[in-house]
Protein backbone atom coordinates (compact mmCIF):
# COMPACT_ATOMS: atom_id res chain seq x y z
CA UNK A 1 0.00 0.00 0.00
CA UNK A 2 1.36 3.42 -0.98
CA UNK A 3 1.59 6.06 1.85
CA UNK A 4 0.79 9.64 0.89
CA UNK A 5 1.55 12.65 3.11
CA UNK A 6 -1.24 15.09 2.31
CA UNK A 7 -1.30 18.83 3.25
CA UNK A 8 -4.18 18.13 5.67
CA UNK A 9 -2.08 15.66 7.61
CA UNK A 10 0.79 18.13 7.89
CA UNK A 11 -1.61 20.80 9.16
CA UNK A 12 -2.98 18.47 11.83
CA UNK A 13 0.47 17.71 13.12
CA UNK A 14 1.18 21.43 13.44
CA UNK A 15 -2.18 21.99 15.16
CA UNK A 16 -1.46 19.28 17.72
CA UNK A 17 1.72 21.04 18.70
CA UNK A 18 0.03 24.42 18.91
CA UNK A 19 -3.08 23.06 20.73
CA UNK A 20 -1.16 22.14 23.80
CA UNK A 21 -1.33 25.79 24.90
CA UNK A 22 -5.09 26.39 24.08
CA UNK A 23 -8.08 26.45 26.52
CA UNK A 24 -10.30 23.37 26.91
CA UNK A 25 -13.09 24.65 24.60
CA UNK A 26 -10.63 25.57 21.93
CA UNK A 27 -8.92 22.27 22.39
CA UNK A 28 -12.26 20.45 21.88
CA UNK A 29 -12.93 22.38 18.69
CA UNK A 30 -9.41 21.74 17.57
CA UNK A 31 -9.75 18.04 18.30
CA UNK A 32 -12.98 17.91 16.30
CA UNK A 33 -11.31 19.70 13.43
CA UNK A 34 -8.38 17.32 13.63
CA UNK A 35 -10.69 14.31 13.54
CA UNK A 36 -12.46 15.78 10.55
CA UNK A 37 -9.08 16.33 8.88
CA UNK A 38 -7.99 12.81 9.77
CA UNK A 39 -11.18 11.46 8.24
CA UNK A 40 -10.53 13.46 5.10
CA UNK A 41 -6.98 12.18 5.05
CA UNK A 42 -8.13 8.57 5.24
CA UNK A 43 -10.60 9.18 2.48
CA UNK A 44 -7.85 10.76 0.42
CA UNK A 45 -5.66 7.73 1.04
CA UNK A 46 -8.50 5.46 -0.09
CA UNK A 47 -8.99 7.54 -3.22
CA UNK A 48 -5.23 7.40 -3.89
CA UNK A 49 -5.23 3.63 -3.36
CA UNK A 50 -8.10 3.31 -5.82
CA UNK A 51 -6.17 5.45 -8.27
CA UNK A 52 -3.16 3.19 -7.80
CA UNK A 53 -5.29 0.11 -8.43
CA UNK A 54 -6.79 1.66 -11.54
CA UNK A 55 -3.29 2.53 -12.73
CA UNK A 56 -2.18 -1.07 -12.18
CA UNK A 57 -5.24 -2.32 -14.04
CA UNK A 58 -4.48 0.10 -16.87
CA UNK A 59 -0.91 -1.21 -17.05
CA UNK A 60 -2.20 -4.79 -17.14
CA UNK A 61 -4.70 -3.91 -19.86
CA UNK A 62 -2.00 -2.18 -21.91
CA UNK A 63 0.25 -5.21 -21.58
CA UNK A 64 -2.62 -7.55 -22.54
CA UNK A 65 -3.51 -5.31 -25.47
CA UNK A 66 0.07 -5.40 -26.74
CA UNK A 67 0.11 -9.18 -26.41
CA UNK A 68 -3.18 -9.46 -28.33
CA UNK A 69 -1.87 -7.05 -30.95
CA UNK A 70 1.26 -9.16 -31.44
CA UNK A 71 -0.85 -12.32 -31.72
CA UNK A 72 -3.14 -10.63 -34.22
CA UNK A 73 -0.20 -9.49 -36.32
CA UNK A 74 1.29 -12.99 -36.19
CA UNK A 75 -2.08 -14.49 -37.21
CA UNK A 76 -2.37 -12.02 -40.09
CA UNK A 77 1.17 -12.86 -41.24
CA UNK A 78 0.38 -16.60 -41.08
CA UNK A 79 -2.86 -16.04 -43.00
CA UNK A 80 -1.01 -14.17 -45.77
CA UNK A 81 1.57 -16.93 -45.92
CA UNK A 82 -1.16 -19.57 -46.18
CA UNK A 83 -2.80 -17.59 -48.96
CA UNK A 84 0.47 -17.83 -50.90
CA UNK A 85 0.61 -21.59 -50.21
CA UNK A 86 -2.97 -22.06 -51.38
CA UNK A 87 -2.27 -20.02 -54.52
CA UNK A 88 0.85 -22.09 -55.21
CA UNK A 89 -1.12 -25.32 -54.77
CA UNK A 90 -3.85 -24.01 -57.06
CA UNK A 91 -1.31 -23.30 -59.79
CA UNK A 92 0.26 -26.73 -59.29
CA UNK A 93 -3.17 -28.37 -59.52
CA UNK A 94 -3.85 -26.53 -62.77
CA UNK A 95 -0.47 -27.67 -64.08
CA UNK A 96 -1.19 -31.29 -63.13
CA UNK A 97 -4.59 -31.09 -64.77
CA UNK A 98 -2.98 -29.78 -67.92
CA UNK A 99 -0.41 -32.58 -67.82
CA UNK A 100 -3.16 -35.17 -67.40
CA UNK A 101 -4.90 -33.82 -70.46
CA UNK A 102 -1.63 -34.04 -72.36
CA UNK A 103 -1.14 -37.63 -71.13
CA UNK A 104 -4.50 -38.59 -72.60
CA UNK A 105 -3.51 -36.97 -75.87
CA UNK A 106 -0.10 -38.66 -75.89
CA UNK A 107 -1.71 -42.00 -75.03
CA UNK A 108 -4.09 -41.65 -77.96
CA UNK A 109 -1.12 -41.02 -80.26
CA UNK A 110 1.19 -43.64 -78.71
CA UNK A 111 -1.15 -46.65 -78.71
CA UNK A 112 -1.27 -46.99 -82.54
CA UNK A 113 2.53 -46.71 -82.62
CA UNK A 114 2.90 -49.54 -80.09
CA UNK A 115 0.49 -51.73 -82.05
CA UNK A 116 2.54 -51.09 -85.19
CA UNK A 117 5.72 -52.03 -83.30
CA UNK A 118 4.19 -55.38 -82.37
CA UNK A 119 3.09 -55.99 -85.96
CA UNK A 120 6.59 -55.17 -87.21
CA UNK A 121 8.11 -57.53 -84.66
CA UNK A 122 5.73 -60.29 -85.73
CA UNK A 123 6.61 -59.77 -89.39
CA UNK A 124 10.30 -59.90 -88.51
CA UNK A 125 9.92 -63.19 -86.63
CA UNK A 126 8.03 -64.73 -89.56
CA UNK A 127 10.78 -63.67 -91.97
CA UNK A 128 13.57 -64.69 -89.63
CA UNK A 129 15.13 -68.09 -89.16
CA UNK A 130 12.59 -70.44 -87.53
CA UNK A 131 14.29 -70.90 -84.18
CA UNK A 132 12.45 -70.97 -80.85
CA UNK A 133 9.27 -70.13 -82.71
CA UNK A 134 6.97 -71.24 -79.93
CA UNK A 135 8.71 -69.03 -77.38
CA UNK A 136 8.90 -66.01 -79.67
CA UNK A 137 5.27 -66.36 -80.85
CA UNK A 138 4.09 -66.60 -77.26
CA UNK A 139 5.98 -63.39 -76.49
CA UNK A 140 4.15 -61.57 -79.30
CA UNK A 141 0.79 -62.94 -78.13
CA UNK A 142 1.56 -61.70 -74.61
CA UNK A 143 2.29 -58.23 -75.99
CA UNK A 144 -1.06 -58.12 -77.79
CA UNK A 145 -2.84 -59.24 -74.63
CA UNK A 146 -1.10 -56.47 -72.66
CA UNK A 147 -2.24 -53.89 -75.22
CA UNK A 148 -5.85 -55.05 -74.81
CA UNK A 149 -5.70 -55.08 -71.01
CA UNK A 150 -6.91 -51.74 -69.53
CA UNK A 151 -5.15 -52.57 -66.26
CA UNK A 152 -1.72 -52.40 -67.92
CA UNK A 153 -0.46 -48.79 -68.08
CA UNK A 154 0.85 -47.55 -71.39
CA UNK A 155 4.30 -47.11 -69.84
CA UNK A 156 4.34 -50.82 -68.94
CA UNK A 157 3.12 -51.75 -72.42
CA UNK A 158 5.99 -49.79 -73.92
CA UNK A 159 8.49 -51.43 -71.55
CA UNK A 160 7.30 -54.94 -72.49
CA UNK A 161 7.60 -54.20 -76.20
CA UNK A 162 11.11 -52.78 -75.80
CA UNK A 163 12.13 -55.87 -73.80
CA UNK A 164 10.87 -58.09 -76.63
CA UNK A 165 12.90 -56.07 -79.15
CA UNK A 166 15.99 -56.41 -76.94
CA UNK A 167 15.57 -60.19 -76.82
CA UNK A 168 15.40 -60.33 -80.61
CA UNK A 169 18.51 -58.17 -80.86
CA UNK A 170 20.30 -60.46 -78.43
CA UNK A 171 19.59 -63.48 -80.64
CA UNK A 172 21.63 -61.82 -83.38
CA UNK A 173 24.70 -61.41 -81.15
CA UNK A 174 24.95 -64.90 -79.67
CA UNK A 175 25.45 -68.49 -80.65
CA UNK A 176 23.33 -71.19 -79.06
CA UNK A 177 22.52 -74.86 -79.38
CA UNK A 178 19.66 -77.02 -78.18
CA UNK A 179 18.33 -80.54 -78.89
CA UNK A 180 15.30 -80.88 -81.13
CA UNK A 181 13.31 -83.57 -82.86
CA UNK A 182 12.65 -83.06 -86.56
CA UNK A 183 11.17 -85.15 -89.34
CA UNK A 184 13.81 -86.46 -91.76
CA UNK A 185 12.79 -88.76 -94.62
CA UNK A 186 9.49 -89.47 -92.89
CA UNK A 187 10.87 -90.40 -89.51
CA UNK A 188 11.60 -88.40 -86.33
CA UNK A 189 15.29 -87.81 -85.66
CA UNK A 190 16.94 -86.14 -82.65
CA UNK A 191 19.45 -83.51 -83.76
CA UNK A 192 21.49 -80.69 -82.28
CA UNK A 193 20.24 -77.33 -83.51
CA UNK A 194 22.81 -74.55 -83.78
CA UNK A 195 22.16 -70.86 -84.30
CA UNK A 196 24.95 -68.59 -85.61
CA UNK A 197 23.39 -65.35 -84.46
CA UNK A 198 21.19 -64.55 -87.43
CA UNK A 199 23.76 -65.74 -89.94
CA UNK A 200 22.55 -69.33 -90.14
CA UNK A 201 20.44 -71.98 -88.49
CA UNK A 202 21.76 -75.51 -88.94
CA UNK A 203 21.35 -78.93 -87.40
CA UNK A 204 23.55 -82.00 -87.08
CA UNK A 205 22.58 -85.46 -85.93
CA UNK A 206 24.81 -86.99 -83.23
CA UNK A 207 26.03 -89.66 -85.70
CA UNK A 208 26.76 -86.88 -88.24
CA UNK A 209 24.62 -88.65 -90.76
CA UNK A 210 22.30 -85.74 -91.20
CA UNK A 211 23.28 -82.11 -91.49
CA UNK A 212 21.27 -79.27 -93.03
CA UNK A 213 20.76 -75.54 -93.03
CA UNK A 214 17.52 -73.60 -93.17
CA UNK A 215 17.04 -71.82 -96.49
CA UNK A 216 14.93 -68.67 -96.20
CA UNK A 217 14.16 -68.48 -99.91
CA UNK A 218 12.54 -71.89 -100.06
CA UNK A 219 11.52 -71.93 -96.36
CA UNK A 220 12.91 -75.45 -96.07
CA UNK A 221 15.87 -77.42 -94.79
CA UNK A 222 18.65 -77.93 -97.33
CA UNK A 223 21.37 -80.56 -96.78
CA UNK A 224 24.86 -79.12 -96.41
CA UNK A 225 28.07 -80.38 -97.92
CA UNK A 226 29.98 -82.90 -95.87
CA UNK A 227 32.87 -80.44 -95.52
CA UNK A 228 30.72 -78.32 -93.21
CA UNK A 229 29.81 -81.15 -90.81
CA UNK A 230 33.06 -80.92 -88.89
CA UNK A 231 32.71 -77.15 -88.56
CA UNK A 232 29.13 -77.51 -87.36
CA UNK A 233 30.17 -80.14 -84.81
CA UNK A 234 32.92 -77.85 -83.57
CA UNK A 235 30.52 -74.93 -83.35
CA UNK A 236 28.10 -76.99 -81.26
CA UNK A 237 30.91 -77.81 -78.85
CA UNK A 238 31.77 -74.09 -78.55
CA UNK A 239 28.12 -73.27 -77.83
CA UNK A 240 27.97 -76.00 -75.19
CA UNK A 241 31.20 -74.73 -73.62
CA UNK A 242 33.05 -77.99 -74.06
CA UNK A 243 35.79 -76.40 -76.18
CA UNK A 244 37.44 -73.02 -76.55
CA UNK A 245 35.92 -70.41 -78.89
CA UNK A 246 37.44 -70.18 -82.35
CA UNK A 247 36.69 -68.95 -85.88
CA UNK A 248 33.71 -70.83 -87.25
CA UNK A 249 32.53 -71.33 -90.80
CA UNK A 250 28.92 -71.92 -91.70
CA UNK A 251 26.62 -71.79 -94.73
CA UNK A 252 24.50 -68.64 -94.65
CA UNK A 253 21.73 -66.85 -96.53
CA UNK A 254 20.68 -63.19 -96.61
CA UNK A 255 17.80 -62.02 -94.43
CA UNK A 256 15.12 -59.95 -96.21
CA UNK A 257 12.10 -58.56 -94.36
CA UNK A 258 9.18 -57.30 -96.41
CA UNK A 259 7.61 -54.06 -95.14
Amino acid sequence: MRKVLTPARGAMMAALVAGLAMPAVAQSQLRQALETGEQATREAEQVQERINQLDDQRSDMVSEFRTLLQRTQAAQLYARQQEKVVESQRRELESLQSQLERVDEITAQTTPMLIDMISDLEAFVKADLPFKLEERTESINSLRAAMENPQVPIVEQYRLIIEAYKREMEYGRTVSTWPAEIDIEGKPVMVDMFLYGRVALVYLSPDRKYAARYDRASASWVPVASKFKEDIAEAIKVAKGTTTPKVLYAPATRLDVES
